[in-house]
């Protein structure tokens, strides 16, 4: 079989040439549509549910809205375990799921289940709109001689509706700045003296705070729509507003309170390098998106907003972090890695053939293969990541491709017969092995297409782009290369070539032939000299380092800092401004009056400091807890020596220094939000400590630091308390 297709190859090279250039089209095609992923979701279905029942302690947030929505829900098909905080106004419960579970079905039986939970009047859970790699976009919003609810307010009543038109975008949290409220101050005294309730005043503003429909009027040949306009507009709407008549006379809420303009209580204050309170955007995507479809939409989406002019005069939308930049760094990877390959392949393929001409011929077979394997797996719907596709082992794709030049030179090198007789011939020979070569890698592979659960998210598609791009191999050095081969080589007449080595040839064999003549007279010594190198592996194998998931440098560092959980907001925001000049080496405590040549570490571009959460909870945390993200230029503009572990050290150094007692950690935006879905908190690895009594807890957790913080690898060891 094998011989008929090499022999229908070149005897009809122009229809091989098509079907490649055809290849070359669809692949590219393929290309432009294939979802590319940085890093793998290795978290399996998890429903999140938030509620914020305003001013409840965590104790009453616990006992009456955390445990039934635990309890209520517990008993859900495929649940396999719930985690739960119960925070001052908000309680945050994660309904974990098998793989077997898809993420609509899961997200159903929550919403289903939801209906039979009793809470408290006026309490009402959301879906949280989170997932592990879902945050795509960050931004600030700026604008000179705006206040800070200013921009808050574009954010929330603009820019969230804008971003939510993006199809495959999910939600949009706004972080930081003040939002604005209408403020009724009451004067006890005057409403004690008008003889008014506070219940007849808040009942008052809520009913006066609606339009109302009233029929249709006629009038001659028309008809007139009749409607109440009550909507609030302004402050002295809200003064106008008829409490109560005594004795013929209203009681207006401007009698017997004061009403200003304010912001809501703050949960969270962002920041940026020298400025201590910015308007931060975040966008997220939903579960199971299509990253590069939904960045192309944000970014269609930021400029439809620059052009039509959709903000305020002067209000403008500045990037923080996007996902593209490091959406492109995986592609570059992949692109890198190829022309490497082709290089390689090149280069060695000369070195023992001496012919270039055939070398870059089973090179073309390269991006080719790729391309193929593109192909299938946008027809499959497999996504590709940096492991899936960074992982392929070039050299393994070739591999049939170069068995059959080998084979194809030496015959062609040979006199008598055609050159279509020689191609068959060599052909037949090789048939077999690459075959039975082809066999054992696709066995290899196997047990990675059985893998489920986190083991087959993050292996099952680089298993699948190995498949397609060596069977895209195998069918090229099959047809394409043979007719290639056929047209572009030369063909010997006069005399058997074969035996002619190259110069890289006779040094090998003048390096080897020692080696072999010791090995044949001394085989036990040669069974024990190569036995060496597999005992060694073994006894490494015992002290590897072993990692949960492949380390993928993002290019930026996340950095939390974990205060005393009964730390106000205040203090909280004092604290974070020193940290921002510190991680950025300003000289002083204030990043303020910073700039660039004045910083010892100009690797670092910028620093976002996030305190406390969002205004809808999406963030669990309080005031104790700063997160900072720290955006890194591309290496080549690193001063000589600095690493970014070197980097890291100088950071915790100086931070430890200044803050005592702070616990700070070291992680970056993706991964950290892979392990806090994982496992529940914001750490890398935890041990939980569970009991009736917490001062006992506390007491077991103190012990458990103190025997771990002198185990080899540990950093960043501390505790992390909930704060009541």
């Amino acid at each position: 079989m094998i011989e008929r297709l090499v022999s229908a190859a070149i005897r009809a090279p122009f229809l091989v040439f098509m079907a490649a250039l055809a290849l070359v089209g669809i692949g590219i095609r393929s290309y432009v549509q294939l979802d590319i992923e940085a890093y793998p979701n290795p978290v399996a279905p998890m429903i999140e549910l938030i509620a914020q029942p305003q001013g409840w302690s965590a104790e009453e947030v616990e006992r009456y809205v955390t445990l039934p929505l635990e309890t209520g829900l517990v008993g859900m098909p495929g649940l396999e375990h719930v985690r739960s905080q119960s925070l001052f106004g908000l309680a945050d419960v994660k309904y974990y799921f098998g793989w077997d579970t898809s993420y609509a079905t899961a997200q159903q039986r929550v919403l289903n289940q939801l209906n039979f939970v009793t809470l408290p009047a006026g309490v009402q859970p959301q879906l949280s709109p989170w997932s592990a790699i879902g945050e795509l976009y960050r931004y600030k919003v700026v604008g000179k001689g705006y206040t800070s609810a200013d921009l808050k307010t574009a954010q929330d009543w603009i820019l969230e509706k804008q971003f939510r038109q993006v199809p495959g975008v999910i939600d949009v949290v706004g972080f930081g700045g003040l939002t604005k409220q209408y403020h009724v101050d009451v004067d006890p005294y005057r409403l004690r003296g008008l003889n008014v309730s506070l219940a007849q005043l808040q009942s008052a503003i809520a009913n006066a705070n609606q339009n109302v429909g009233g029929q249709r009027l006629t009038l001659g040949e028309q008809s007139f729509d009749v409607r109440g306009i009550g909507l609030i507009r302004s402050v002295r709407d809200i003064e106008q507003i008829t409490i109560a008549a005594q004795k013929g006379v209203p009681v207006r809420v401007g009698d017997v309170a004061t009403v200003n303009v304010g912001a809501a209580p703050r949960l969270g204050i962002v920041g940026r390098d020298g400025e201590p309170d910015i308007v931060e955007g975040i966008v997220l995507m939903r579960y199971g998106g299509d990253s590069l479809t939904t960045i192309k939409g944000i970014h269609d989406r930021v400029d439809q907003i620059r052009q039509n002019r959709v903000l305020p005069p002067g209000m403008e939308i500045e990037p923080l972090y996007d996902r593209a930049d490091l959406v492109k760094l995986t592609t570059h990877t992949v692109i890198e890695n190829l022309l490497t390959g082709m290089v390689l392949v090149s280069l060695v393929l000369w070195l023992f053939l001496g012919k270039l001409r055939a070398a870059l011929l089973v090179a073309l077979n390269l991006p080719l293969a790729l391309l193929f394997a593109f192909f299938g797996m946008v027809s499959t719907g497999t996504q590709a990541n940096l492991i899936s596709l960074g992982a392929v082992d070039f050299g393994i794709v070739v591999d049939s491709s170069v068995i059959m030049m080998e084979s194809i030179f030496r015959n062609l090198a040979r006199r008598g017969g055609s050159i279509f007789e020689r191609i068959a011939s060599a052909a037949r020979e090789v048939g077999p092995p690459v075959f039975s070569s082809t066999l054992i890698i696709a066995v290899a592979f196997v047990p990675l297409f059985t893998l489920t659960g986190v083991a087959g998210v993050i292996m099952a598609p680089m298993a699948q782009t190995y498949a397609f791009a060596i069977g895209g191999a195998i069918l090229l050095s099959l047809t394409l290369t043979p007719a290639l081969s056929s047209r572009l080589l030369p063909v010997s007449t006069s005399q058997d070539e074969e035996e002619k080595d190259t110069w890289f040839m006779r040094l090998v064999h003048r390096m080897y032939a020692p080696l072999f003549s010791f090995a044949l007279q001394r085989p036990r010594s040669a069974v024990l000299l190569g036995a060496a190198p597999v005992v060694l592996a073994l006894a490494a194998a015992g002290i590897l380092g072993r990692e949960f998931m492949p380390k993928l440098e993002e290019g930026n560092f996340w950095i939390r800092a974990t205060l005393p959980t009964s730390i106000s907001l205040e203090q909280s925001a004092r604290y974070v401004g020193h940290i921002r000049a510190i991680v950025l080496g300003c000289p002083g405590e204030d990043a303020s009056d910073c700039p660039f040549d004045k910083r010892s570490r100009p690797e670092i571009r910028s620093v976002i400091s996030q305190l406390g959460r969002p205004d809808d909870g999406t963030d669990v945390s309080g005031f104790h807890n700063i997160e900072l993200l720290a955006p890194l230029r591309p290496t080549s503009e690193w001063r000589p020596h600095v690493t970014k572990a070197s980097l890291t050290d100088d950071m915790q150094r100086d931070l430890a220094r200044a803050f005592p007692g702070v616990v700070f950690n070291f992680s970056q935006v993706i991964s950290d939000n892979v392990e806090e879905a994982m496992s529940g908190v914001k750490g890398e690895n935890t041990v939980k400590v569970a009991g009736p009594d917490l001062r006992v807890n506390e007491t077991k957790a103190d012990e458990i630091v103190a025997a771990m913080k002198d185990v080899p690898g540990v950093a960043d060891l501390g505790i992390f308390r909930r704060p009541c």
